[in-house]
């Protein structure tokens, strides 16, 4: 699947006036939509033809046949994840919220899935197994999750950082090379202090891996391979909150790849770090 409605939703941030109208009207109607000539979108949805082509190719495809081609594709199997999410109200009971959240956090892995493009994915991964050594920058959330990256991949003997003060993840940038890899987690992707760490790193010249969302960021643009995820936003629950999910499986993933493609070495790594905090552990015990 191709996430093609995520993206039209995602893309109202940023499109014109124009090309706005004919992303709404493809999100009300998609099933419409792949039946329609371009005219016939462009009459429905008001605006001109060259809008509608416009817009195809502001989402990455070649043109209307191609973007219809995918998005009939989508449609195939898109009762299986609803797009559309349940509200809560105050006077939910617990376990409407229970599933609500659990089925928008799904929905979030399942719709980030679905952007990651293939490519970017194993580009990103081989950066990764070829690195000497990995920063992690991130704020806020992000940072957590970039903790969260820190603790995997140390674990399969691979030299990282991630640090909360923005001053050390720019002094950590200034000593990468062209052997590194910089990791940039930043859901909206215009974080300045992210963005500053990634010129500096790039400046050294390693590559940037960035995690963010489906958007023409300035993230985005400075990354040697992006890796999109998908978020769904309610009154209590913000992009940042609902993002964390989805990058944390993008970590997993990333990290699963790494460790599978050096399997015996990573294994034998694992089981080490795993007798040694048993054996600490053990010792702490007796101690008490």
């Amino acid at each position: 699947m191709e996430g093609i409605l995520y993206k039209i939703r995602e893309s109202l941030n940023y499109v014109k006036p124009s090309e706005g109208a004919v992303a709404r009207y493809i999100l009300k109607n998609p099933e419409t939509t792949v039946t329609m000539s371009v005219k016939q979108l462009a009459d429905a949805s008001f605006a001109s033809p060259s809008a509608v082509m416009r817009y195809c190719q502001t989402l990455g495809y070649k043109g209307f046949k191609d973007f219809k081609l995918k998005l009939s594709g989508d449609l195939t199997v898109i009762d299986l994840h609803n797009l559309e999410q349940e509200t809560l109200t105050p006077e939910d009971p617990v376990n409407k919220m229970m599933a609500v959240i659990t089925n928008t956090n799904i929905q979030s892995l399942y719709s980030s899935l679905q952007l990651i493009q293939k490519d970017q994915f194993e580009a990103a991964f081989k950066y990764l197994i070829n690195a000497q050594k990995i920063d992690f920058y991130g704020t806020g959330a992000s940072l957590l999750i970039a903790f969260d990256a820190v603790q995997k991949f140390m674990r399969i003997n691979k030299a990282c950082t991630a640090y909360s003060d923005f001053h050390m993840q720019k002094v950590s940038a200034v000593n990468l090379n062209e052997e590194d890899v910089a990791v940039a987690i930043s859901y909206s992707g215009e974080t300045q202090e992210v963005i500053n760490c990634v010129k500096i790193a790039q400046s050294k010249g390693a590559k940037v891996i960035a995690i963010t969302k489906y958007a023409n960021s300035p993230l985005s643009n400075l990354a040697d391979a992006v890796l999109y995820v998908a978020a769904q936003e309610d009154e209590f629950r913000s992009a940042a909150m609902s993002s964390r999910i989805a990058s944390l499986n993008v970590i997993d993933m990333l990290y699963t790849a790494c460790a599978y493609e050096n399997y015996d070495k990573s294994l034998e790594y694992l089981n080490e770090t795993y007798d040694v905090i048993r054996r600490s552990n053990k010792e702490e015990n007796e101690r008490e």
